[in-house]
């Protein structure tokens, strides 16, 4: 135990139990540990004097003497010292999590006082945030937004609010659930005990994992819970197509604009492989060259310096799907909607008509097969063995493997878990995707890893932690469902209900054989 507390030990370590922060972040446990650990050793320095240095101990003329024993070694004091480091910073971001949690409490607690005394609410508030502006010094537009802000996600999302006030998940991670889950949460149509279940898994995953990936899974959580098809919210999103400039300042501004998912990314993987053709002798960045080759086509059709044939390129997009939706040629709300829809690069979701539209125009497929359990992928179609372990691997990590990282799978290294120069095959369950930086890392820090079964990478931190990092899924998951149609369960009931009209496929569709792995397709 460090220091002196001021308190009896016991007494502090309930405070902790109680809810309490310690200053390095220590738990309750890890201070009993301590506490017990501090006790044996008082007891052995004591048991190890003689008669007359104990006399001398009690009566205040001598410090009871640390028993002999190796110093500490350098490398011991510097994990030490990251071990306090870091759990100081963790018990400060506690404590920040519940000032922060206390504040949206208040600011909840003040709009529902504005709700609760009637008349117009709307000039109420505003009123209310005037008042709460003018102490503060900010805008009273921004302060409304933060009591509407507050009261909605300790209204509507308690679990993950109390998870924040306890310090299990961070701000960053209370806003991803919260801007993921707002389609969900306008849904009029959608089950209460659905939203709820869809926040606890929210909140399950986010105690686990970085916001960035955290806003990755959840797209996928929070469309499979909306009662509206993908297909019905695309085209209402189609209709907030925009486009904006804003001042950036030194004579330099931002331009944006909303588009459709493949049509962006189409637009960045044109403007990237022309960046990729430019003279070595070009001293502008990929940033720069992507910037000046997007205004120029814009405003002149061609890009910057077009003398390596750039403007004849046309850009690549991947889109992943189950090919049985291929099957389908009509987008009736009636028929029960594809539980995984579409992903643009394993990331956007894509509604199912545009990716039709695409295949319908596609001269080269890659089939993706996927595990018909995990849904994780498995191998692919393809001519030259090394592009298949790359275009395998892109597949199966679609990211970087550093825990946390969520940098795009494209421009990633392929990384030998065991060094080649230490004799480490270049196989697949020796190769994972790790960003520049990352890569970097993994060679010149004291982070190490292995990589396991299944794509599973398994990293130590220098100070011994261990951390798991596992593929995502890049297809559906299949589970046992009720008995299929004609068949008799195990029970002995009666056999399951007759498919729907709409899952016998129309005469003039060609059958299509599927493998037993469940495929999907890969534009």
């Amino acid at each position: 135990m460090d220091g002196d507390w001021g308190l009896d030990a016991e007494d502090y370590i309930a405070s902790i139990r109680a809810g309490a922060i310690d200053p390095y972040g220590r738990t309750a446990a890890e201070l009993e540990d301590e506490l017990a650990a501090f006790d044996r050793d008082w007891g052995e320095r004591l048991a190890a004097l003689t008669p007359d240095e104990l006399e001398a101990v009690v009566e205040g003329r001598m410090r009871v003497p640390e028993l002999p024993g190796p110093a500490e070694s350098e490398r011991a004091t510097r994990l030490r010292r990251e071990e306090q480091f870091t759990g100081q910073i963790k018990a400060l971001q506690a404590q920040r999590a519940r000032l922060e949690a206390r504040e949206r409490e208040l600011l909840a607690a003040r709009f529902q006082r504005v709700r609760d005394e009637g008349g117009e609410v709307v000039t109420a508030l505003r009123e209310a945030a005037s008042l709460l502006a003018a102490e503060l010094r900010q805008s009273d537009r921004a302060v409304e937004r933060r009591i509407t802000a507050a009261w909605q996600t300790v209204t509507e999302l308690p679990a993950a609010h109390e998870a924040h006030k306890a310090g299990r998940i961070s701000a960053g991670h209370l806003r991803v659930i919260e801007q993921a889950t707002h389609p969900l949460r306008i849904d009029v149509d959608a089950d209460p005990a659905e939203r709820a279940r869809v926040e606890a898994e929210l909140v399950a995953i986010a105690e686990t994992t970085t916001p960035a990936r955290l806003r990755s899974r959840s797209k996928r959580i929070v469309d499979r819970a909306l009662t509206q098809p993908l297909q019905q919210r695309h085209r209402a999103a189609m209709e907030r197509r925009d486009m904006w400039m804003v001042d950036a300042g030194d004579g330099m501004v931002d331009i944006g604009a909303r588009v459709p998912a493949v049509v962006g990314a189409g637009i960045f993987d044109r403007l990237t492989q022309a960046a990729r053709s430019k003279p070595k002798d070009d001293a502008r960045t990929w940033d720069q060259f992507r910037a000046d080759a997007f205004s120029e086509l814009l405003l002149t059709g061609q890009t910057p310096d077009d003398l390596h044939a750039t403007n004849a390129l046309t850009a690549t997009i991947a889109i992943t799907m189950p090919a049985t939706e291929l099957l389908r040629d009509t987008d009736d709300a009636a028929e029960p909607q594809l539980r995984f829809p579409a992903l643009l690069d394993g990331r956007i979701l894509v509604d199912s008509a545009t990716v039709r539209a695409l295949a319908a125009d596609t001269t080269t497929w890659e089939r993706l097969f996927t595990h018909p359990v995990t849904g994780l992928p498995v191998t692919v179609d393809t001519y030259t063995p090394t592009r298949a372990q790359r275009r395998w691997l892109r597949a199966r990590d679609g990211r970087c493997r550093w825990p946390g990282c969520a940098n795009p799978v494209a421009p990633a290294d392929l990384d030998h878990t065991i060094d080649h120069a230490a004799g480490g095959p270049t196989s697949i369950d020796n190769l994972a995707h790790l960003c520049r930086r990352h890569h970097t890392m993994k060679h010149s820090t004291r982070w190490s890893v292995r990589q396991l079964p299944d794509g599973v990478l398994e990293w130590t931190t220098p100070l011994g932690k261990a951390i798991r990092d596992e593929p995502e899924p890049q297809g559906p998951r299949f589970a046992e469902a009720a008995a299929p149609w004609g068949t008799l369960p195990d029970d002995g009931g009666p056999p399951g209900e007759a498919p729907p009209e709409w899952a016998h496929p129309p005469d003039h569709i060609p059958a299509l054989t599927l493998p037993s792995s469940a495929p999907g397709r890969s534009i």
